[in-house]
């Protein structure tokens, strides 16, 4: 498993075969709360046809080092240093709900190192009810279990449900606790509109978590954004309908244009 040292810690991050070093664009994807590598499996074959797709695991999670943030422009600042120690000077970024926050911010903090964005299952906002912070706390698995019977439609497979919950039960309650504070006080209403790069916001037409609404608002501020809502899916929509997803993401990687929305 490769690792980058980022400050302190080692940061783990999959990657996709790479036959063209330098020819292929580069696609980071950023996982949500409590996530890690698994939320993308089903991008890994996929975009590695055309891309080169890497996988960050941010700290605290996964394999890698750190006890997490408690601060999404902390979590950004992590990951613009992973790029500068993977030498990448452009990069297409898709971040799942927290890690759509985290795209938001280095959206408007390094645009000049961003192709273009996808936004999944997120929002310029994203409050957390204070009985999800203290749940956390007080009976993790019971809260776990409750996070997640609003993470997927109700069409989703019990498979894919039980596996989303042992993934994030593997998670650290103060790990999980701090992405849950970070994403409450996340706030961008009022700064989003200042995003000027190619932008692509998807999301579960089931959604519970970060409502449609949310994305729908994400791309009336974006100028020349591009809106896909994807049927029968939940939060973990990229899990959910991955052929569509893929489907979607991939005809705006290879035209990242903004489109006619203002």
């Amino acid at each position: 498993m490769p690792t980058h040292a980022v400050g302190k810690h080692r940061i783990h991050y999959w990657e996709g075969r790479n036959d063209s070093p330098g020819k292929r664009p580069v696609i980071l994807f950023i996982h949500g709360a409590g996530g890690g590598e698994f939320v993308w499996v089903y991008q890994k074959g996929f975009f590695q046809r055309g891309f080169r797709p890497v996988i960050i695991e941010l700290p605290g999670h996964g394999a890698s080092e750190g006890e997490g943030e408690e601060d999404i422009g902390r979590y950004a600042e992590q990951v613009y240093f992973f790029l500068k120690a993977l030498a990448v000077s452009k990069v297409f970024l898709v971040g799942h709900s927290m890690g759509g926050a985290i795209v938001q911010n280095l959206a408007l903090t390094h645009p000049e190192i961003i192709q273009g964005i996808v936004l999944v299952g997120t929002g310029a906002k994203l409050r957390v009810h204070s009985a999800v912070l203290n749940g956390i706390k007080e009976n993790f698995e019971e809260t776990v279990q409750k996070i997640v019977r609003y993470a997927y439609s109700r069409k989703a497979p019990a498979e894919l449900i039980e596996r989303g919950t042992a993934q994030l039960l593997s998670c650290r309650p103060e790990v999980l606790y701090g992405d849950f504070l970070a994403c409450d006080r996340f706030d961008l209403l009022k700064e989003v509109g200042k995003i000027r790069l190619p932008t692509l916001v998807v999301c579960g037409e089931e959604d519970e978590l970060t409502p449609v609404t949310y994305s729908e608002f994400l791309h009336r501020k974006i100028r020349g954004s591009r809106l896909k809502i994807l049927p029968d899916a939940g939060h973990l929509v990229m899990m959910e309908s991955p052929e569509l997803f893929n489907e979607k993401v991939n005809a705006f990687l290879l035209n990242p244009t903004v489109s006619g929305n203002s």
